[in-house]
């Protein structure tokens, strides 16, 4: 290995832990109590040295919130590898997806729904354009689904990508019930299947 690729390796590594300092601290306490020093702290780095990866704190969770898209949209592909010939169990398995990963990193997801402008009003432009370019690609399989119900005569003919992001508005509602514990998981998940059937169907309950 060298010289050059050894250094691009170490900063990547770098990089990644500071991440994952990001993403245990804000399981410890509010987002808008956390500031550089507790991630440096966390890593026994100075403060300069997480600059040197990071404009602000901002970036560091509006890069997690990139990277958690770009997983969710991957297990999104991972359940529809093999496709159910009816489009609303292909939507339970997206579900489940986004279900079982919202439990697991909801404390920083969440900035999602909480903090999405102010976090992207402090970020160079190049974050931004990934955040941007992740929230696009994310939506994308469910626009899918969508659309293969539309083209299978099950669901309503509506803009597939307007009724993929009202199925993630419900699922996000849903999976603050999850988290709460007031539906369980993964048993409620049908409560979800239930509320949207019949609009998706075209019929009345």
């Amino acid at each position: 290995m060298g010289v050059q690729e050894r250094k691009e390796r170490e900063k990547a590594q770098r990089r990644t832990s500071i991440l994952d300092a990001a993403r245990s601290i804000i399981k410890e306490k509010p987002y808008d109590s956390i500031i550089m020093e507790d991630i440096a702290n966390r890593l026994e780095l100075s403060r300069a040295t997480l600059y040197l990866y990071f404009k602000n704190k901002e970036e560091i969770y509006t890069t997690l919130l990139t990277l958690g898209m770009q997983e969710l949209e991957q297990g999104y592909k991972e359940a529809l590898k093999t496709p159910s010939p009816e489009p609303m169990e292909n939507l339970v398995k997206c579900a489940v997806v986004f279900f079982t990963f919202y439990m697991g990193n909801h404390t920083y997801f969440d900035l999602l729904v909480t903090s999405r402008a102010d976090l992207l009003r402090e970020c160079r432009p190049e974050v931004r354009t990934e955040f941007e370019k992740a929230g696009a690609s994310v939506i994308e399989p469910i626009v899918k689904v969508y659309q293969s119900g539309m083209d299978a005569g099950k669901f309503q003919k509506q803009d597939p990508e307007k009724m993929a992001f009202l199925l993630r508005a419900i699922a996000i509602g849903i999976a603050v019930g999850f988290r709460e514990g007031n539906l369980k998981f993964p048993e409620d998940i049908l409560v979800m299947r239930d509320l949207v059937l019949h609009g998706l169907l075209g019929k009345k309950p």
